[in-house]
């Protein structure tokens, strides 16, 4: 974790996220920004799995905390700087950016250390903002819950 309004999390790429040249395949670098928001909202004692009957095992749907909100990607605006390649250690972040009734805006980065001229430098692989809406049990929009606002209010002062 780096500053209180941004928060980082490290990924390793394995040979299943490249492409046969070796490259991590473009879709994965989304991937890994889900995962990073989603270790975000863990890392802050929030769980957003939407426990539901919509094809869910009962035996999963129980194990699922949440049963009034899910989050889905409503737009979703990344730019490709360098590629990343199978074992590298990636350092992907997020920063809350914006904030509404149902939805809010942040970015997300991701990373790798590399040494450049001699020097150890962090390089941009890959950088995102993601535009967030909030939904009910039913898939329609709904306001965010209340500490997921406050977590989101809190970063966005700092």
């Amino acid at each position: 974790m780096s500053h209180k309004n941004s928060f980082s999390f490290p990924i390793r790429v394995y040979i299943e996220d490249t492409d046969a040249g070796g490259i991590v395949y473009h879709v994965n670098h989304i991937k890994y920004m889900e995962r990073v928001r989603t270790e975000w909202l863990r890392s802050e004692g929030i769980d957003h799995y939407l426990a539901g009957d919509r094809g869910t095992d009962p035996q999963v749907a129980q194990n699922l905390p949440n049963s009034s909100f899910s989050f889905v990607v409503h737009q979703l605006q990344i730019t490709y700087h360098q590629p990343a390649v199978m074992d590298n250690l990636l350092i992907v972040s997020i920063e809350a950016v914006s904030c509404g009734a149902a939805s809010f805006v942040i970015k997300q980065h991701i990373e790798r250390d590399d040494i450049v001229d001699g020097i150890m430098t962090r390089v941009s692989i890959a950088s995102a903002e993601v535009k967030l809406a909030c939904l009910n049990a039913d898939l329609k929009p709904r306001r965010l819950p209340s500490n997921i606002r406050d977590l989101i209010q809190t970063a966005l002062s700092d």
